[in-house]
């Protein structure tokens, strides 16, 4: 079985029992999310990296879990430093931007997402690496084990598709 399918067979097998165990352990969903992120992505790197196998991967990603946490929780104090409250008159809708127009904006993103659902996983995953966590192409390839140009191609491909569907679905509503 190719290492991107056992990934995704893993994941679906394990990730709510491990976003519910990382909820509970941190009372905030926020956290428990990037928290989540980080198991699988050491997970990930390992599965694609390291010659030996995993053999528990389920007990593999618990322990994982709860090294995340840990740091976590070690850090927690310096970050509770560096946290600092928003003054009271700042205001989330900026003047510049008017109210109709930011609700447009989320409009498409939540029109994205679904027609991304409908895309390929490894589609999927390059697309959200990229424009959802930064990722360079390079990063995206090297953690994927393709070639930077297929991230490119799968990049291109998703965007025009996307691009295609929202402009059909522009073309409907005038």
């Amino acid at each position: 079985m190719e290492q991107n399918e056992r990934f995704d067979q893993i994941y679906s097998e394990t990730r709510d029992d491990l976003l519910r165990y990382l909820m509970l352990r941190t009372n905030a969903a926020p956290e428990a999310e990037d928290l989540f992120q980080e198991v699988y992505r050491r997970f990930y790197a390992r599965l694609t990296r390291s010659v030996l196998p995993i053999l528990d991967p389920r007990r593999y990603l618990f322990s994982v879990a709860k090294k995340v946490l840990a740091g976590y929780y070690r850090t927690a104090a310096k970050r509770k430093e560096t946290e600092q409250p928003l003054p009271e008159d700042f205001d989330l809708l900026s003047e510049d931007e008017p109210l109709d127009e930011r609700l447009l904006q989320e409009e498409r993103v939540d029109e994205i997402w679904r027609l991304l659902e409908g895309e390929p996983e490894v589609n999927r995953r390059v697309f959200l690496l990229f424009y959802g966590c930064d990722r360079s192409q390079k990063e995206i390839a090297e953690s994927m084990g393709i070639t930077e140009e297929a991230v490119r191609q799968r990049l291109y491909r998703t965007r025009g598709k996307i691009r295609t569907m929202l402009e059909c679905k522009e073309q409907e509503r005038s």
